[in-house]
């Protein structure tokens, strides 16, 4: 075949090329995958990329009543962690020919109840959300309509209603905890981006406070700062009050995200106090850009990519029929500390 001149590759000439039926092409493209074998997708999926084969879309929405439409609202695109999530769901979405509206809430409630009507009004074929935390009425209202619908890293406040992909925020905490206290350290404080209803924020915390209860020395108390998304000098306050509460102690900070995490650093670095050598400093999300970091930084590796993998392979299957929505799913990824020299002992 001379792929080089041919005008427009068909569904016919994928198969042939293939060795496989017209229905197996068709069944791979509407990612009904059951009883295919790994090496017929690899050769499927290699022969589309080889061909440059694009589908008739507008044929397919006729025969199947679907748009290959996916909404997709994120809490704040500029974060690392939104980039993460999304290369995870755009990959999969792709390799199962959906393709991927995408709208920023910029974390607020009505910008994210607009950006899902607006996708609805669309005929999207169901929804991955990663919510501010304020319209789990609206969610589960959408749900009880038979919206499909994936909660991407952020559940409910109430888990268990809809298909959920999340990390095990709260057990992390705890174990973060439990590793500086053993590290030697006698105070262990929480510093967080403004909390509000999101979920993974708060289920950390919880997480924190149990290490604290769990873990702590003796008369320990959980010490929990909050500031402004990127505040330095609130943050620098926060900091400042932390050390005068333990003069001369061998003190830590776990930090709630990555985002938090660039803001401290800002503000310790401000305030000229060094990070292993004069407290301790442990964060969720092992970004790459904490790679160049000198003391490297003790973090959290969330599986973000992941996340946003399983969360498009969840919905996709629910659209597909591959499996029912009756039973939500709940999802959770594997997280791993890294330890560095941001946390060493006494000694350190």
């Amino acid at each position: 075949m001379d792929i080089q001149s041919a005008k427009k590759i068909t569904i016919n000439q994928v198969a042939e090329y293939c060795g496989v039926s017209k229905t197996t092409i068709s069944r791979f493209l509407n990612g009904k995958y059951e009883n295919m074998s790994e090496e017929t997708k690899d050769k499927i999926s290699s022969a589309i990329k080889e061909l440059n084969y694009r589908p008739d879309r507008s044929a397919q929405r006729l025969k199947s009543s679907k748009t290959m439409l996916i909404g997709c609202v994120v809490g704040d695109v500029s974060s690392p962690f939104s980039a993460l999530l999304l290369r995870g769901i755009f990959s999969v979405c792709e390799e199962a020919g959906f393709q991927v509206l995408l709208a920023d809430s910029h974390e607020n409630a009505q910008r994210e109840r607009k950006a899902i009507q607006g996708f609805i009004e669309n005929r999207v074929d169901g929804l991955i959300i990663n919510s501010c935390g304020e319209n789990d009425d609206y969610i589960l209202s959408l749900r009880e309509h038979g919206i499909p619908m994936v909660l991407a890293d952020r559940p409910l406040a109430s888990p268990g209603l809809v298909d959920t992909v999340s990390s095990s925020n709260k057990a992390t905490a705890e174990e973060c905890v439990r590793f500086l206290f053993e590290q030697g350290y006698s105070a262990v404080a929480f510093f967080t981006q403004k909390m509000g209803h999101i979920t993974p924020r708060l289920l950390r915390c919880e997480g924190y406070k149990s290490g604290i209860e769990e873990h702590g020395v003796s008369g320990s108390k959980a010490e929990i700062y909050e500031f402004e998304n990127k505040n330095q000098p609130e943050c620098e306050r926060h900091i400042k009050a932390f050390i005068a509460k333990h003069p001369g102690e061998h003190i830590a900070i776990l930090v709630s995200n990555g985002t938090s995490a660039q803001t401290v650093l800002c503000a310790l670095n401000t305030l000229g106090i060094k990070v292993g050598s004069e407290l301790g400093l442990c964060t969720f999300d092992d970004w790459d850009w904490l790679e160049i970091s000198s003391p490297g930084i003790t973090a959290v590796a969330l599986g973000s990519v992941e996340i946003g993998a399983k969360s498009a392979q969840l919905l996709i299957d629910t659209i597909s029929g591959k499996r029912s929505a009756d039973t939500p799913a709940d999802i959770l990824v594997d997280s791993k500390l890294t330890i560095k020299e941001s946390t060493p002992g006494p000694k350190g």
